[in-house]
């Protein structure tokens, strides 16, 4: 990423015409290359995944029918499958199979994996959304209000209560959320599968305590990195000339410091937003919620290869995307900066 000299006219932006034809064209050519690039990291994504089904131990056959099967009726299920074979024509017939949502079907659950992941992706999709409303006004809030408090006891008090907040497992925080909500002070389910698809404010409640546990997991950071940028904006010259010039309240913080603050920042949301929308095992699991993640345990205890190179991929595909609305929201907060070919 590089300045653009025809929008270094300081940290306040102006929105002409010559600026916004800028800003858009940047867009497109991000936009652009990244149509490009994320095709082809999926494609070596897509030959790791196949050689992860290779190496799960037992014959994929064998495991689907059982060990009373008879050796035929192993190697007939694998040629149907696509298992047979040389090692290239192995991995282009799943790849296409792949590409044309032929998916194959689940060894656990019988049904064909298409329809099964995308569902649990929807499930997880839903509760990563929820964890990052949670999570970034927390975590702006947070830092923000330290920044203001440089220094002070206070300060110290919350950097020492988020670091001490990152040590501590997922497991542990959504275990001692469920003691105090669900045990001790009854006001939210302990298992939230159960309300999924009973509409919007009962599902919403059920997300409850593993969204918050997903979002006290990356509040620290954030908060750190927030409190950085803040400190960094209101101590410097264009923060202190607008001030100078009278510009004070929400105007002062929004102008000059919101945007300026935010802008490192940004890089660390777009990847947390990958890591939230493609499911967490280990919340997902511990509160019962029918997600992704949960989904790839169960596929990884039960050797199903189908659902475990669907899953990665689809993960692949979410995490990627997520970058890429990151790099969008670069070019939208700070339009001095544009990405160049090779970039």
């Amino acid at each position: 990423m590089t300045a653009d000299p025809r929008l270094e006219s300081g940290p306040r932006l102006g929105r002409g015409p010559a600026v916004l034809r800028v800003r858009h064209r940047g867009i497109g050519r991000l936009v652009g290359q990244r149509s490009i690039q994320i095709p082809a990291v999926l494609l070596v994504v897509s030959v790791l995944v196949f050689w992860l089904i290779q190496v799960v131990p037992g014959d994929p056959g064998r495991n689907a029918l059982g060990q009373y099967a008879t050796a035929e009726q192993v190697q007939e299920w694998n040629a149907a499958h696509g298992l047979d074979g040389g090692l290239v024509d192995r991995y282009l017939s799943w790849l296409g199979g792949f590409v044309t949502g032929q998916w194959g079907t689940s060894l656990v659950y019988g049904d064909p994996v298409a329809p099964l992941v995308l569902e649990r992706l929807g499930n997880s999709v839903l509760l990563g959304l929820y964890a990052f409303a949670i999570l970034v006004p927390l975590a702006i809030g947070i830092g923000a209000w330290q920044a203001r408090r440089e220094g002070s006891r206070t300060d110290r008090a919350a950097t020492v209560g988020l670091m001490s907040l990152a040590s501590v497992p997922e497991f542990v925080v959504g275990v001692l959320l469920l003691i105090v909500f669900a045990l001790i002070f009854p006001v939210l389910p302990i298992q939230s599968g159960d309300a999924v698809g009973a509409g919007f404010f009962p599902q919403l409640r059920a997300m409850t305590l593993p969204a918050v546990t997903l979002a006290l997991g990356y509040v620290s950071v954030l908060a750190r990195m927030t409190r950085t940028g803040v400190v960094e904006a209101t101590g410097s010259q264009f923060y202190r000339t607008a001030v100078i010039k009278g510009v004070h309240g929400g105007a002062l913080f929004r102008r000059h410091v919101a945007r300026n603050a935010l802008i490192p920042t940004i890089s660390l949301i777009g990847v947390y937003l990958g890591a939230l929308l493609g499911g967490s095992a280990v919340v997902e699991t511990l509160f019962g919620y029918p997600g992704l993640g949960e989904l790839l345990v169960t596929a990884t205890q039960k050797k199903d290869v189908f659902i475990l190179a669907a899953g990665v991929m689809v993960t692949g595909l979410i995490s990627l995307c997520a970058l890429l609305v990151t790099d969008v929201a670069f070019t939208v907060v700070d339009p001095r900066v544009r990405f160049t070919e090779g970039e």
